[in-house]
């Protein structure tokens, strides 16, 4: 019996990063490829060596971010919506029903966070640095991206954020392509003992940060 193969997808030409002549050994991402027909990207990522992270069917929440929009998935039976996306519904009484593609609102807020003191050379400048775990309008999960905009010792737990993306010609892609900043409307709350640990342990790091060229 002759065996059927299903069609391979057909990639757009690779679009790259990496800028000519730079050969770098650490971790980048140097490039993506799209298939519009299938809405699939492959990303290039060069750690050492060259490789192809393939996206699959998660592949809208990808691609999305070079549009600049945050998809997540939905639950067509019970309506949990995941981001980042779930393929299949993690609800027990759902039977790993399939889920579906769904745009989502540029506004989250914070689960809990921490402050970097410490990245690899591309970042350190930038140090310190806030990581949140925010959870986007509607979602059941967090996601970890940078929160600018905010001295760390004023974040606070469900402070209300917007997602920010960074301009169209720099996005790859990947996560990196939006960060966090504070709602508009938003005002910290007074010191107190807790946020001046928090100032008081970040500050050797700003010093630091100064003495770097």
């Amino acid at each position: 019996m002759k065996k059927k193969y299903i069609r391979p997808p057909e990639f757009q030409p690779p679009v790259t990063y990496r800028p000519a002549g730079v050969t770098e050994t650490g971790l980048a991402f140097v490039g993506h490829e799209i298939c519009p027909a299938d809405n699939l990207i492959n990303q290039f990522l060069h750690y050492d060596q060259l490789y192809t992270i393939r996206q699959g069917e998660n592949s809208p929440f990808f691609l999305g971010l070079l549009e600049g929009k945050i998809r997540g998935t939905r639950c067509p039976q019970c309506g949990d919506v995941w981001v980042p996306p779930r393929i299949h519904c993690w609800n027990l009484d759902c039977n790993l029903q399939k889920t579906e593609w769904v745009d989502i609102p540029l506004v989250a807020r914070v689960h809990t966070w921490t402050v970097a003191g410490w990245s690899g050379r591309s970042s350190l400048k930038r140090l310190p640095i806030v990581l949140v775990y925010a959870v986007f309008k509607g979602s059941k999960v967090a996601i970890a991206n940078e929160l600018r905009g905010v001295d760390p010792w004023h974040v606070e737990f469900d402070m209300p954020l917007t997602a920010i993306f960074i301009p169209p010609e720099e996005r790859k892609g990947i996560i990196t392509d939006f960060y966090f900043v504070p709602r508009e409307d938003w005002t910290p709350s007074p010191m107190n003992p807790e946020k001046e640990r928090i100032k008081k342990l970040v500050q050797p790091v700003y010093d630091w940060i100064k003495t770097l060229k």
